[in-house]
């Protein structure tokens, strides 16, 4: 089974490397001073078995995303208000080997096992 465990405090999505743009509203401070910043961390990452459909393998990603809202003030004191949501679950087909025209299969970015995957 391919398995990947993404550390909690990873600032990413998929296929980004910095942080995500938060899809979520957070409630405003109250107080002079302070900036609201929205993220997304992805708390974990796992990959089904891979199969076939078709002349293509897959794997089903499962990727848990934990939204939070984060306060700062100018000097960039980070507030003990910031909370985050409850967790969403996202899931995905992801295409790890395709068919060529010759017969056999290639590998697709970034996926780098052989093809087709045992």
């Amino acid at each position: 089974m391919l398995r990947t465990r993404v550390p909690a405090l990873l600032l990413a999505l998929a296929a980004s490397s910095g942080p995500s743009s938060a899809q979520h509203a957070c409630d405003a401070l109250g107080e002079a001073g302070w900036k609201t910043v929205a993220t997304v961390e992805v708390t974990d990452q796992v990959d089904s078995a891979p199969y076939r459909a078709g002349a293509s393998w897959f794997v089903d990603r499962t990727t848990t995303l934990l939204p939070f809202c984060n306060y700062y003030n100018s000097v960039g004191n980070y507030s003990l208000r910031s909370y985050s949501l409850s967790p969403e679950i996202r899931k995905e087909r992801i295409e790890i080997c395709h068919a060529l025209p010759q017969g056999g299969s290639a590998a697709v970015t970034p996926y780098a096992g052989r093809c087709p995957p045992t």
